[in-house]
């Protein structure tokens, strides 16, 4: 029985796995369709900066027998993931020929789960953006549209799955830097809780605890199963999450009961939602309640601007490390020769801040934890948009201008919405439902209380199964 590359296009990871077990396609033809269609897409959209072929050639010689993906292509973000032996760049012109000394825990379980890593992906600096346009690799296009935003800074991930070149990829979100390139290109984005998703073994806490680990999906199951085969204690670790009662990918054969959804529209001071966000949240409340679900509207309780001004300092303070600790390892210079013009005058910034200042800015998002916990003793989970906008335009987010004040306003105003999850450290999922008039993707994010993620699991189970988005596919794909 052949598996033709229209058949590696439609299938999702657990449907790869479930092939190569059945005889259908060996973990070889399944790596060698995933660098097929990395050649044919990422010419047209920039997603993969990397491929890593011999690697891949001697994870396919050690392949676990056993293993749950055994075979299943996967790529990697170009920071956080370090695979000994392979270039990693963080997206920064001063990183340019470092090779990574050690494997991250994440690579080490991908690979005891029997997945081949194939490539890394386009991200910028720092993954300090949620846009993908770093000068280091260039641009990574929207598969939907090419004059319309990635996302990011998952960015290159986001496209490369979309565009069907691998079925799912690895991605961080640190202010909803997995959700919003979900959102961009009309995929599944879950962030977990703070803790449940290894980090090490080199970093421990990113940008102060608001990044979670995961990845960028086509469905749910893969989605469920990605976070089964990573959800371990990790020796060292700051933070654990409350421990599962069953496996995820269990919790999601159960349909997720009659919830009370709180629906929130409200953003930040002087925001206003597209017209067209603003129906696909009113649509989203009336699936819901066709679905048995009881919503009902609320509002935040705590202050955007607050917020906002402690992940400025967070921000800013953990750029001025990224930016120092590279000028010292490579004697580098902190010039736009070789960092983002943004980049710079954060690093400024956060130099400037006092030790006070930073500890009043992690309080400020300790404080609006415990107020988003208390949201949750009224519902079960809350529902809002993933941005307050469809994909921005290319010219949004420039990392290269001199203003530095002027790009973080434009940054808080897409994250509006996903931040809080981030400042909170619970879990909150962009599920792709609507499509604009003109097609993009439009998704709509619910944010659960900490521990919850099979709560927002089985929901997205059920509206994948209402909604079958996997059908939808760009115009440029593989």
């Amino acid at each position: 029985m052949s598996f033709s590359a229209t058949d590696y296009r439609l299938a999702d990871a657990t449907a790869l796995a479930q092939a190569i077990r059945a005889g259908a396609l060996t973990p070889q033809a399944a790596v060698d369709h995933a660098f097929d269609a990395i050649e044919r897409c990422n010419p047209q959209l920039n997603a993969v900066i990397l491929t890593m072929r011999a690697q891949a050639d001697e994870q396919l010689r050690q392949l676990p027998a056993d293993a749950p993906l055994r075979g299943v292509p996967v790529l990697l973000k170009d920071d956080c993931p370090s695979y000994a032996g392979a270039a990693m760049s963080y997206g920064s012109r001063a990183a340019l020929g470092n090779v990574s000394a050690t494997d991250h825990t994440l690579v080490r379980r991908y690979q005891q789960a029997g997945m081949v890593i194939v490539g890394k992906t386009n991200l910028p600096e720092f993954s300090a953006n949620v846009a993908t346009a770093p000068s280091l690799h260039g641009r990574t296009l929207n598969p939907w549209s090419a004059a319309h935003n990635v996302g990011g800074s998952s960015g290159g991930s986001a496209a490369a799955v979309a565009a069907r070149m691998v079925p799912l990829a690895y991605g961080n979100d640190g202010a909803g830097s997995i959700r919003i390139p979900a959102a961009c290109t009309g995929l599944f984005g879950l962030r977990p809780s703070r803790g449940r998703v290894a980090c090490g073994p080199v970093s421990s806490e990113n940008w102060g605890g608001l990044v979670s680990h995961h990845v960028l999906t086509r469905s749910v199951r893969d989605s469920a199963l990605m976070l089964d085969l990573s959800d371990a204690l990790e020796p060292g670790s700051l933070y654990a999450a409350p421990a599962k009662a069953e496996d995820f990918s269990q919790a999601l054969l159960r349909p997720p009961g009659r919830l009370r959804i709180g629906v929130l529209q409200e953003a930040g001071p002087g925001q206003a939602l597209d017209s067209c966000i603003l129906q696909g949240l009113q649509d989203s409340r009336r699936l819901l309640q066709e679905l048995g679900h009881v919503t009902e509207e609320a509002q935040w309780n705590f202050s955007h601007s607050d917020l906002a001004a402690a992940f400025s300092r967070i921000i800013a303070a953990y750029t001025a490390l990224e930016v120092d600790d590279l000028v010292r390892s490579t004697g580098r210079p902190a010039t736009a020769e070789f960092f983002e013009p943004v980049n710079l005058g954060l690093a400024e910034q956060g130099r400037r801040l006092g030790a006070v200042e930073l500890l009043a800015a992690r309080n400020t998002c300790n404080s609006i934890a415990r107020r988003l916990g208390e949201m949750f003793g009224r519902y079960d989970l809350l529902l809002c948009p993933v941005m307050p906008t469809l994909p921005q335009g290319l010219q949004a987010l420039d990392v290269r201008q001199p203003d530095a004040q002027h790009f973080m306003q434009e940054f808080m105003d897409a994250t509006v919405f996903t931040r809080p999850a981030n400042a909170a450290g619970v879990p909150a999922m962009s599920v792709p439902l609507w499509q604009s008039a003109s097609g993009l993707p439009l998704g709509m994010q619910f944010i659960a209380p900490y521990g919850a993620e099979s709560r927002l699991l089985q929901l997205a189970a059920q509206l994948e199964q209402a909604l079958p988005w996997d059908q939808r596919l760009p115009p440029v794909h593989a």
